[in-house]
This record gives structure tokens, C-alpha cells and sequence, in this order.
């Protein structure tokens, strides 16, 4: 015989106490007088035998009780296998899905709440010596320990949804490695695992293999009543520039999961002050794309959602933005023998470019700091210090705008092309060199031309560069020559190049004369804004810029209603970048608008659930125990619930408990010591 609760075996001194009170006899006696004791000595001696045996049989039933009610709460059992007990050992290892795809309602509720129920129900049926490993999407350490019945039904109780994300492969993974420790996996131990999910496709296996010989498998399946969902899938702009009074093309995805075509769905726009309210009509399993624009009437931060109307699963129904409306751009050009004055003349007319300009051979480090475009204007020779200065500008998410001189050197200056991925400097070609075409369609140009000419009486340059293409090369023309050959293209890193494949002398043409000419410079200066992402889908590894300057002493904050995080921050060339994607972090963050603040509020972060889970569509049985055997797993129990299944048929190898008998043994000797007290005389 084993107990559970052994400690509770100290409470059998309690047993002195009946015995005391029997050995003792602290009963007071009255002295009667009689004229004669001749008959009551006759009784007395004729009930002595009968009073002692009424105090032995009150005794031994007051015993009785004591004794088995201090069992009851040891719990006694006998294991039921005949292997060594002192060796034998059960663990009962659960995964419940905790994602938000849980969230969708089934036959007896949330699904995560079904879940829970699930696994209460199964830990209440186990062993009594068992001992249990609960996973959620968490995958902390705090979940690496074994739990006693008592703490496993704790931890229960604090399962919540997460807006963390697993697929099988990886729980499977991280709990097989776990249950095959050295301090859980001993001679004879007996593992169940229980995992428990709706097995959406979107999260299903890669195929790996692992070692679980010893592991017996129970795959539970959740299914929702309802597997349609309707939610914003994601949100973006025509144009990453946002100016005052300028218009914004914000587009806006919705996908409806469900099989029904829907029609005139309210949809609900609200950023900084502009509020709309659209009705779009949606086609069953398919994604539908809307557009709408407007104005921003301030400049500094603007934020904002975007949020369909939906009766299911709701997670997904809102998706957060923000951006900034610039006052200003910040605009420097180093300028080198052959520069020209008209790119000074070009930024000088709107106040809202901040234009200055430096000597090529003057420039510092420091003079790149807070620009958004730098302008290399007619310099022949890049020094390799001047190289390292533009890619690491580049790689901080500045633009680059590159005007050679006459005779640039072509090794220096394919060097830097050559890492800024644009095609690199040729041989000079001095004829088929008039502009044949614009590529309208490239985002370059959004909302430049009202109309696409074909007529245009565009300038020539006299002598071009040929553009040689690299293996790494990421240039895109956008503006092509007569002989085949671009005099502008650019590529889109971390940031924007733009490489002109002449010269902006007035001997190489009249190109800065022409009103394309201050087009493109202008449009360079608008996309070189350094803009910070509209978004952040939580969980995810991405680096947010931070562009003020953050002191070493200064805590940055992210805060929200009732939310104050400070995240990791990691610095390079003179940005701050700040990461969410810390497993801790993520649990205590909930999609919407955050502020970032120092001292004050410098900026603004917006978060978003992944919507990965958003299509609720599941493997079926088939798949989903193929899958287990893909990958090295054969001891398999499937079931759903939903359909007809019951947790309870789980086959737990559990030694049978004596808690009740014993409860009910007490009452019985209570029963018996009244009854000897009150009818034995």
C-alpha cells in the first residue's frame, strides 16, 4: 500500500486521546444510602461484565473512526502494475492550444475554455501518484517542471489566450525532448501525452522526426460549430509619403472565410481626425480589396484602425496604424568638381525641403546625421571613407541620390554600386541617347503625371554610362534612353539608391533645364522621408526605427491603456531600433495603438495579431494521424470532440483509490459508536 498524502499518517496520535479517556475513568460517583445493599450488590455484580464490554466496543469504534478517517485523508492505493513500485512512475504531459484560433465557439463554448474542461477532466481521472508536464504556446521555463495533481489543476485555471502562435512541429519538438529527460524518463515510467487543438492547416507539420518510443500519444481534436471568419487581412498605401493636405490612398484587404457571399459589409475607418464608415460586398472564400482616401489636416503623429463588423471569431477584426505627417525633409548634397547649382535651385522653392550642401572633401560622419537624402553632385572620386559614410547611411534608412562628375573613376564608383545593388558603371555610349520612355507604372511616379504621354519632347544627354547589370543587382529603370540603355534607375534595400547614368554638367545636355528633371529630384526628396513601419504584427523579429535620440540613462517606454513595456532597444549608425519579440513581451501585449515615450511621447507604434489563424480550416483525422506517423510516432489514440467522442475513454493506467471506502468506513463506526452509547445498557 502507498499514500498520497503520507504526511497526513502523523495525525494517528490523535488515537491517545479515546484511549486516554478510556483508561482513565474521570467519572464522578454520588454515595447513595441504603437500608439494605444485599440486591445492589446482586446488579452490580451481574452488569459488571456487560459495562466493561460496552466500554471496550465504544472504544474500538472510536478507534475505528480516527483510523479511518486519518486514511481518508492519506489516500491509500495499490498500484495496479506488478513492476517495481519504487521505480514506477506516471507522467501525463498536455498541450493546449492556447492561439486565438481557440477562440472560436463550440458545442459547449470557447473552445479554450472547452479544452480546459477537457484536461480537468483527465487530470481528475489520473493516478494518484501522477505527475503532470502542462504546455501552452508559452514554451517558458516555468513550463518545463513537473506539476502534482493540485498544481496542474492551478495552472489550469490561469490558461488564457495568446496571441503566440506554434506549429505541431515545434511543441511536439520542444515537449518530446522534454518528457525524454533523464529525471522523467526512468525505469518504468508510464508517459501519456495529451495534445490538445483545433489543428488548423496553417499550423500543421513540416515533417519532422522524433524519438517518443516511450510516449503514448492522444490527439485531441476541437472543432468550432462555425468556421467562418471575417476580418481585415491587412492594410497599406499607395504611397509611403504622408504631406499636409496631401491626399492618402489607403488600401484595405478583407477576407471572408465563410461560405456565403455577403453583401454591403459595414467596414469602419477612423485615423487621427478623418472617420468613415464603408459597405463593401464580399464573395465567399476570398479576399477583397477596397480602396478610400483622404487628407491629413495636421502634421506630427497620426493613428488609427481599421475594423470590420463580425459575430465570430473577433481577434482579427481590427487592425491598428500609424504614421507621422513630416514638417519637413532634411536634404544634403556633397558636392565635387563638377557639380551644378540647379539641385540647390530645385529643393530652394518649397520651404518644406531643409536643403544644405558641403564639399565633398570636407564631409564628417557627423553631417549625416538626422538627413533623409544625401545628394552626391558631380564628384569624379569616392574615397573609400566617403563609401563607408553613404552604406552605412543607407543601412539606417537613408536615401541616396547619385550624380557623377564627367570622368568618375569607375572602380570607386562600382564599388559603391556594387553594394548599393544597382547596376554598375560601363563604357561610355555617345549616341541613342534621347529619352525614349518613363516608367509610369512604377511606384516612383504615383500621383506625379496626371496623364500618360506618349508625345512628351523629352531632353538628351550626350554621353551615357552603360549599365551593367550584376548578379546581385536590384535596379529598376525609371527612365529608359533610346538605345536601349536607362539614364535612371534605383534599388530598394533598407532604403532607396537612385544612380543617374550621365553627367548633370551642362556638357553632357540640357537635362537640368527640363521640368523632368526637377520632377524626379523632388519626388527623390519626398520617398527619402524616413518613415517607420505603419505596423507591427506581434511576435514577429522586426525592428522598429526609433529616430531621436535616446540617452544611455533614459528608459524608452511603450505605452497603451493599462500597458507600460520597455522593450530591447539595439543601435546602429546613429539609430535606435527597438524589438517586441521576446516570448515575455508578447504575452503582455494586446493589439492597438501604442506611444513611445521618453521624456515625452517622440512616436508612436502600432500592433497587430498575426492573422495566420484567421482561416479556420483543420486537417482532418487522416491527415492528422499521417502525420504523427511522418513523423516517427505510432502509439497514436486519435479523437475529436465534437462529434460523439468523450475524454473519458482515454485509457489512464491509474491503481485504484480507497479515500471514499475509508470515508464511508468512518461514518458507519460513527453510527455504531452512537448506537452502543445510547441502546447497549
Amino acid at each position: 500500500m502507498k499514500f498520497l498524502y503520507p504526511e497526513f499518517l502523523w495525525a494517528f496520535l490523535v488515537l491517545l486521546i479515546p484511549i486516554l479517556i478510556h483508561l482513565f475513568n474521570f467519572k464522578r460517583y454520588k454515595t447513595l444510602y441504603f437500608s439494605s445493599l444485599s440486591f445492589v450488590k446482586e446488579v452490580d455484580q451481574r452488569t459488571k461484565s456487560t459495562q466493561r464490554l460496552k466500554h471496550y466496543l465504544v472504544l474500538i469504534s472510536r478507534l475505528l473512526i480516527f483510523i479511518f478517517l486519518v486514511f481518508a485523508f492519506a489516500q491509500p492505493f495499490f498500484p495496479t502494475s506488478n513492476t517495481d513500485t519504487t521505480s514506477k512512475k506516471n507522467v501525463m504531459a498536455f498541450y493546449i492550444d492556447n492561439s486565438f484560433s481557440m477562440q472560436a465557439r463550440g458545442a459547449e463554448g470557447e473552445l479554450l475554455s472547452q479544452a480546459r474542461e477537457n484536461v480537468r477532466e483527465i487530470i481528475e481521472k489520473a493516478p494518484l501518484d501522477a505527475q503532470f508536464l502542462i504546455g501552452t504556446n508559452e514554451m517558458s521555463g516555468s513550463e518545463e517542471h513537473l506539476l502534482s495533481k493540485i498544481e496542474a489543476l492551478e495552472k489550469l485555471d490561469k490558461i488564457s489566450l495568446s496571441p503566440i502562435i506554434r506549429s505541431v512541429d515545434e511543441v511536439l519538438k520542444w515537449q518530446t525532448e522534454r518528457l525524454s529527460d533523464d529525471d522523467i524518463l526512468l525505469e518504468g515510467t508510464n508517459v501519456q501525452y495529451v495534445y490538445i487543438s483545433d489543428f488548423q492547416r496553417s499550423n500543421g507539420f513540416a515533417n519532422g522526426v522524433y524519438q517518443a518510443e516511450h510516449i503514448s500519444f492522444y490527439p485531441i481534436k476541437l472543432s468550432p460549430e462555425n468556421r467562418d471568419n471575417l476580418y481585415i487581412d491587412s492594410i497599406w498605401y499607395s504611397s509611403p509619403v504622408h504631406k499636409l493636405n496631401a491626399q492618402n490612398e489607403l488600401n484595405i484587404r478583407i477576407a471572408n472565410m465563410g461560405d456565403t457571399d455577403l453583401e454591403n459589409v459595414e467596414v469602419v475607418v477612423a485615423i487621427g481626425e478623418f472617420k468613415k464608415n464603408i459597405f463593401v460586398n464580399l464573395p465567399a472564400k476570398q479576399t477583397t480589396n477596397t480602396q478610400l482616401s483622404y487628407m491629413d489636416k495636421t502634421v506630427g503623429l497620426q493613428s488609427g484602425m481599421v475594423r470590420v463588423i463580425d459575430k465570430e471569431v473577433l481577434f482579427d477584426d481590427s487592425f491598428y496604424l500609424s504614421y507621422e505627417v513630416r514638417a519637413d525633409v532634411k536634404v544634403l548634397a556633397l558636392n565635387g568638381e563638377d557639380a551644378v547649382d540647379n539641385i540647390a535651385a530645385v529643393y530652394g522653392v518649397d520651404d518644406f525641403y531643409l536643403y544644405d550642401e558641403i564639399a565633398l572633401t570636407a564631409v564628417t560622419k557627423d553631417h549625416f546625421h538626422s538627413k533623409d537624402l544625401v545628394i552626391i553632385n558631380g564628384v569624379n572620386e569616392l574615397s573609400q571613407g566617403v563609401i563607408d559614410y553613404l552604406l552605412e547611411f543607407s543601412k539606417t534608412g537613408g536615401s541616396i541620390a547619385l550624380f557623377p562628375g564627367k570622368n568618375p573613376t569607375t572602380s570607386n564608383w562600382n564599388n559603391l554600386l556594387g553594394q548599393l545593388k544597382l547596376p554598375l558603371l560601363g563604357q561610355a555610349v555617345g549616341s541613342g541617347n534621347k529619352i525614349s520612355s518613363i516608367n509610369y507604372d512604377d511606384p516612383f511616379y504615383t500621383g506625379v503625371f496626371e496623364t500618360r504621354a506618349t508625345n512628351l519632347n523629352l531632353p538628351s544627354v550626350s554621353r551615357v554610362y552603360q549599365a551593367l547589370s550584376g548578379s546581385n543587382s536590384l535596379g529598376t529603370d525609371l527612365i529608359q534612353l533610346q538605345n536601349g540603355l536607362p539614364l535612371l534607375s534605383y534599388s530598394k534595400t533598407t532604403s532607396s539608391a537612385y544612380m543617374f547614368y550621365s553627367s548633370l554638367h551642362s556638357d553632357y545636355g540640357s537635362f537640368t533645364q527640363n521640368a523632368l528633371f526637377s520632377t524626379v529630384l523632388l519626388r527623390m526628396g519626398e520617398l527619402s522621408q524616413r518613415t517607420q513601419p505603419n505596423f507591427v504584427i506581434i511576435g514577429d523579429d522586426t525592428r522598429y526605427p526609433i529616430y531621436s535620440e535616446i540617452g544611455s540613462d533614459q528608459p524608452l517606454h511603450i505605452v497603451n491603456d493599462g500597458i507600460d513595456l520597455i522593450p530591447q532597444i539595439s543601435s546602429l549608425s546613429g539609430v535606435n531600433y527597438i524589438s517586441l519579440n521576446l516570448i515575455d513581451q508578447s504575452l503582455n501585449l494586446t493589439a492597438g495603438n501604442y506611444d513611445i515615450v521618453l521624456d515625452e511621447t517622440i512616436g508612436s507604434i502600432s500592433l497587430n495579431y498575426n492573422r495566420r489563424e484567421s482561416n479556420l480550416e483543420a486537417m482532418d483525422e487522416s491527415e492528422i494521424i499521417a502525420s504523427f506517423e511522418d513523423s516517427g510516432i505510432s502509439n497514436i489514440s486519435f479523437n475529436e470532440i465534437g462529434k460523439g467522442s468523450d475524454v473519458s475513454i482515454i485509457d489512464i493506467d491509474k491503481p485504484f483509490s480507497y479515500w471514499k471506502i475509508c470515508i464511508i468506513l468512518t461514518l458507519i463506526f460513527v453510527l455504531i459508536e452512537m448506537a452502543l452509547v445510547r441502546y447497549l445498557k
